[in-house]
């Protein structure tokens, strides 16, 4: 026997093989892809949560030491500047001085532009609430309690 006494079609993957690994690698890049992505969304939105709750733990500081949310008589105390958000979101401040609302609005052009969950909004009373929700969203579930 010489060596080559191989098949000839012993050498490599068929044409049929190969559609089955393109094919099987497709299914699995279809369902992994939108788990990912909404595993990015899920802690893109507690982020912001936490964030939203730390600027209102801030801004009620601020009163204890000013006596009111905002500036406007002008207390002898450095006024707080609210965050500007991350990446994802914008946040957002309406100041009075008694009282404040926080808001977090998805910055478009993001992965969080059109999430189902929309704008976070937080105000003095501890009050959490969404704009823009959408489908089968709610409140407790976007901001993860």
């Amino acid at each position: 026997m010489n060596g080559r006494s191989l098949s000839r079609y012993g050498n490599g993957f068929t044409l049929i093989e190969l559609l089955i690994a393109i094919a099987v690698v497709a299914i699995l890049a279809a369902i992994a892809y939108p788990t990912y992505t909404e595993h990015a969304k899920k802690t893109r939105r507690s982020e912001i949560a936490g964030v939203l709750v730390e600027e209102a733990q801030r801004l009620e500081r601020f009163f204890s030491r000013a006596g009111q949310y905002s500036n406007v008589a002008g207390p002898p105390v450095r006024e707080h500047d609210v965050s500007g958000g991350n990446a994802y979101y914008a946040i957002s401040a309406e100041r009075s001085e008694q009282t404040f609302i926080l808001t977090a609005m998805p910055v478009a052009g993001t992965l969080m532009s059109g999430d189902r969950c929309g704008g976070f909004v937080l105000d003095n009373t501890g009050r959490h609430d969404n704009v823009g929700m959408s489908g089968d969203a709610s409140v407790a579930g976007c901001w993860g309690r």
